[in-house]
């Protein structure tokens, strides 16, 4: 998984990611933005994951909602309507890749720390 973080014209930050992962880009663009608290909360909430502490994290934001778990990170947007609580079908297939992507929870946490960085 490769992204890119910018800044556009209103100095917003400003995350791309590759083919496949679109809407975890989104997901940093629109939903944690220069936010450092909700940063530090998701990475706190990461860290109880990793040391089993929680097996799983949901948050749901303005257009997005996030699913963590040991395993994987997923974010899915809103206008998919699908229960942040429910699991998605067996071979379920979405068509939009701005509207879902996963990742690997570690993944995940790298880009979430290279936002930080980007964003102090």
């Amino acid at each position: 998984m490769d992204y890119e973080f910018t800044i556009d014209e209103q100095y917003n930050p400003v995350a791309q990611f590759s083919i496949g992962h679109e809407a975890i880009g989104l997901w940093f663009t629109e939903e944690l933005r220069k936010d450092k608290l909700s940063v530090a909360e998701l990475l706190d909430a990461i860290r109880q994951l990793e040391q089993r502490k929680i097996i799983h994290h949901h948050s749901q934001g303005r257009t997005f909602q996030l699913r963590l778990s040991t395993e994987q990170a997923e974010v899915i947007a809103l206008a998919l309507d699908i229960d942040i609580d429910e699991e998605l079908p067996e071979n379920t297939e979405l068509y939009d890749q701005e509207s879902y992507s996963e990742c690997g929870i570690n993944d995940f946490k790298q880009a979430v720390l290279d936002w930080e960085q980007f964003i102090h």
